[in-house]
């Protein structure tokens, strides 16, 4: 074993090695609200493609940006984070440590350009890989440290978009600029060189808080509060009720300005889709631990299949909805929200049945095998029965 891996082994060697089925029932839970997020941007009725929206459309994107937007991403980056720490500690103990992360990340990274470049310009795969190998240096630091550096960040990024989200509540309703892609669907030169634009800001505007969130979860794995009992069920029912609280105060004022007037901007509510959008991510997965937690996770299977396939459903996500918009020829704004609604809808019940029945003959998405053949450069076993009771012994990727 090198150093680098004595070093982790040191630092895990008493943790549990089984898979924590609760994480995955979360992760599937975010994929389905990373699904209801995205689609509306795939098929031109998101914001890049309407400064305002009218009739049903309004009432839709309503409730989308109090209950969804931004809560999702939310408990993605941070189980981003918490899925780092049990890599590291699946590594450790196989005498691998930050070289074999650097490649995991380096492979996300050519996932991530190649799915911005030829599929969508709404890609989140290339800001993670990028902002994932700044976790590399806190993989020998204290859990004091990294969870002080992820407060930290998170403080920061408060402060960062409470003052824009201020600065777009005092401008007027209609952008100055217009909506980014009013012409319509971008093609691969205008995903490129929006690619540069988004990937700046999103690591300037969104890196900070992303960051804060990738060093939550690697603190909350490496403290298993996912664990069985890890939080007490009384604490996990105060945090409910204070999230929900906080959370849906901070909604209220887009729920107030539509009753006011049923057209709705985007720009007005940043700050308060923001906010929300902690607060509620808070309560979604207290609500799941306290649903899915001591024993009861055996009717959350299904999602925790869609989990265990997060990254093969994130991309076919867009590989199906992207090639249903060009196949049917849709233009943008076109379809209602509605009807992108059901289109999210119909593609995670689709999703949902694969995943369980995919995860009954393999161990793991097709995806997640590419990426752990990148990560460990020889090929894991796919079929279960090829890989026995206790799997390939190489470490989730």
């Amino acid at each position: 074993m090198t150093g680098e891996g004595k070093t982790i082994a040191r630092v895990t060697e008493l943790e549990p090695a089984e898979r924590n089925e609760l994480v995955d029932i979360v992760r599937g839970f975010a994929v389905f609200g990373i699904c209801l997020v995205n689609v509306p941007e795939m098929a031109g009725n998101g914001v890049l493609f309407r400064s305002a929206h009218e009739g049903s459309d309004a009432l839709i994107r309503l409730l989308f940006d109090m209950f969804v937007q931004t809560k999702f991403y939310t408990i993605f980056a941070f189980l981003f984070g918490m899925s780092f720490h049990l890599f590291i500690r699946s590594a450790g103990r196989r005498g691998a440590g930050a070289g074999a992360a650097a490649r995991r990340f380096g492979a996300l990274l050519v996932f991530g350009a190649a799915h911005a470049i030829l599929l969508w310009h709404g890609d989140i795969l290339l800001t993670y890989a990028l902002l994932g190998f700044l976790l590399l240096p806190f993989i020998r630091r204290q859990d004091e440290t990294v969870a002080a550096w992820g407060w930290s960040l998170i403080g920061v990024a408060i402060f960062i978009h409470t003052l824009l989200g201020l600065s777009l509540l005092i401008m007027p309703a209609n952008p100055i600029s217009g909506p980014v892609f009013a012409d319509g669907y971008p093609g691969p030169a205008e995903r490129i060189e929006y690619l540069y634009t988004d990937v700046a800001v999103s690591l300037l505007l969104n890196g900070v808080e992303l960051f804060g969130l990738f060093l939550l979860g690697m603190y909350a794995g490496r403290r298993g509060w996912f664990n069985p009992g890890a939080v007490p069920a009384r604490r996990l029912a105060a945090i409910q009720r204070v999230s929900l609280a906080v959370g849906l105060t901070a909604a209220a004022p887009m729920a107030i300005a539509y009753a006011k007037e049923p057209v709705y901007h985007f720009e007005p509510h940043y700050l308060y889709i923001f906010l929300s959008g902690k607060a509620l991510a808070v309560f979604y997965v207290a609500t799941l631990m306290r649903l899915a937690g001591g024993g009861r996770s055996a009717r959350f299977r299904p999602l925790a299949a869609v989990g265990r396939m997060a990254f093969t459903n994130y991309l076919t996500q867009t590989i199906l909805t992207v090639g249903l918009v060009y196949a049917l020829r849709i233009e943008p704004g076109a379809l209602p929200l509605w009807a992108t609604l059901l289109w999210s809808a119909a593609l995670l019940v689709l999703q949902t049945y694969w995943s369980i029945r995919w995860l009954r003959r393999y161990r793991m998405g097709p995806f997640e095998w590419i990426w752990r053949l990148c990560t460990w450069l020889r090929a894991p076993a796919m079929r279960r029965e090829a890989a026995g009771a206790d799997g390939t012994g190489m470490p989730m990727p």
